[in-house]
């Protein structure tokens, strides 16, 4: 069967030199509507694709190359019988060479109408490089222009053919612009503007008597709506909520988080979700007075009790029971969500900043055994690793600087929002000491140590092992010392900043 190059390109320049090429080497042409024109002007022969499918371009050109003969053309195997001998029945041109470039989505201004932009979106293009890609090992596709000079030193060096490891290449090369292609287009459509319609529901005031404040809701199933008993939410009991759920979501285990001014102040994960709570709120029952808690299993009346014996402004958990929900009640003003619907994650953070907004996507990264890695020699057990991740993921969602200390998926001691890593040491010890003192712990910091002076502290109590990420100009310094002092030390490749 004699060889074919499907040419469909919606950038025509340079095709004369890629079509005289073909014309050397014996190799048939075969375009669609206006490459067609254009080849044929340059002229070159060329079979247009509607004379040989029996099928016109309809729908303003939206359809024109989606048809069965044409990718069967493309991915038939050659070495296989069978597959050759249904493609000879089609009685259509084989195919060995795609030639094509897509409609220039990404190159098209985001401020045309909707309906212009949505027609720079390419739908056979795609489709053919992808066909021809995947049938590599028999058939030659080029996405770009600028490849066109390859091809042609490869077709010369082979006589009208091209070697297995050039078909390859551009077949990588295709996947990836396919790839970059489609992720254009749904970040396109991601930051298009999509009108909702937002309840909007008035809070007393704000963090401050002093500041006006509501809150904004389009979801039917919003904090407003899952709150089961207790006085009005304000300001501050919503941005401890949703910070709480936010650093819940971290664990799959029974678990409980105490949030106390915007920050974890005790975390635990346990066999059972009153277990957990008795470890957070062992973990520092001093900041735990007033705070919001949360859990991720369902209260039952025992703990609801245990609850009861100390004052909080609100309780999160999902699926409270008529028995629970009535002890808990006889705190009238004790704020009660049932979290069983609150199934809506954050995706963006905006910040109104001076002269504008500022926008960054939800922090998504998930810490696990597979992200950390050993640097010093000293290894740590399961367990102490275990406690490792555990640490990392609380320190997440602690205001930086971070830093964690932790014991059997238990905080020991939280060192918050300071300007100085070491002072965010020395607060964690200092709570480390006020209920903990002499127990084993593992640290972790959101940020790489910048010095030996944070881990020098450390050496000095019971820490078993440090995770932190890595980045710091002055890592191998910080490696050095933990292997000199026999401590076991890993690194994360992701900080992980909240400010």
């Amino acid at each position: 069967m004699k060889s074919n190059a499907l040419i469909s390109v919606y950038d025509k320049s340079s095709l004369k030199k890629i079509c005289s090429t073909f014309k050397m080497f014996n190799i048939g042409i075969i375009s669609t509507g206006s490459t067609a024109k254009k080849i044929i002007s340059l002229g070159y022969k060329c079979s247009e694709i509607s004379n040989l499918t029996k099928f016109r371009e309809i729908l303003d050109g939206r359809v024109k190359t989606l048809n069965p003969q044409i990718h069967a053309s493309i991915l038939f195997k050659r070495d296989d019988s069978s597959h050759e001998r249904v493609f000879k029945q089609l009685n259509f041109p084989k195919i060995d060479f795609v030639i094509v470039n897509f409609y220039p989505f990404k190159k098209t201004t985001h401020q045309i109408a909707s309906a212009k932009k949505i027609e720079m979106i390419d739908i056979g293009g795609p489709s053919m490089i992808r066909s021809a890609s995947k049938n590599f090992a028999s058939v030659t596709t080029i996405c770009e222009k600028k490849y066109y000079d390859q091809l042609i030193k490869e077709l010369i060096k082979h006589n009208g053919k091209t070697s297995l490891v050039f078909r390859k290449k551009m077949a990588e090369r295709n996947f990836k612009i396919t790839s970059d292609y489609d992720l254009s287009i749904f970040n396109w459509f991601r930051q298009s503007p999509i009108k909702k319609s937002y309840n909007k529901i008035k809070i007393k005031y704000g963090e401050n008597p002093n500041q006006k404040s509501y809150y904004l809701t389009s979801s039917k199933a919003n904090l407003f709506t899952s709150q089961v008993s207790g006085k009005n939410m304000g300001y501050n009991n919503i941005l401890d909520i949703s910070e709480g759920l936010n650093c819940l979501n971290e664990f799959y285990e029974p678990t409980c988080v105490i949030v106390k001014h915007n920050n974890p102040c005790g975390v635990a994960s346990a066999n059972n979700i009153k277990n957990a709570y008795l470890k957070a709120f062992k973990s520092d029952p001093v900041s735990s007075f007033g705070g919001v808690v949360l859990f991720n299993r369902k209260i039952n009346q025992d703990l609801a009790n245990k609850i009861n014996l100390n004052f909080y402004e609100v309780i999160v958990t999902p699926k409270i029971s008529k028995a629970s929900l009535r002890i808990l009640k006889s705190r009238k003003k004790l704020i009660i969500i049932d979290s069983i619907r609150l199934k809506e994650k954050n995706n963006n953070n905006f910040k109104s900043v001076n002269s504008g907004v500022l926008y960054q996507s939800f922090n998504s990264y998930k810490i696990s055994r597979s992200t950390i890695k050993l640097v010093s020699d000293k290894k740590s057990s399961k367990k102490i690793i275990d406690d490792m991740i555990f640490a990392y993921k609380v320190a997440k969602h602690v205001k930086s600087n971070a830093i964690v200390f932790a014991n059997n998926k238990q905080t020991l001691g939280i060192g918050a929002g300071q300007m100085s890593r070491l002072d965010s040491t020395r607060i964690a010890i200092m709570k480390y000491k006020d209920f903990f003192k002499n127990k084993n712990f593992v640290c972790a910091s959101d940020a790489f140590f910048p010095f030996t002076d944070n881990i020098q502290k450390l050496l000095k109590l019971k820490c078993d092992a440090i995770i932190q990420p890595s980045g710091s100009i002055n890592d191998n310094k910080i490696i050095n010392y933990a292997k000199k002092h026999k401590t076991s030390l890993y690194f994360v490749k992701y900080r992980v900043f909240k400010h």
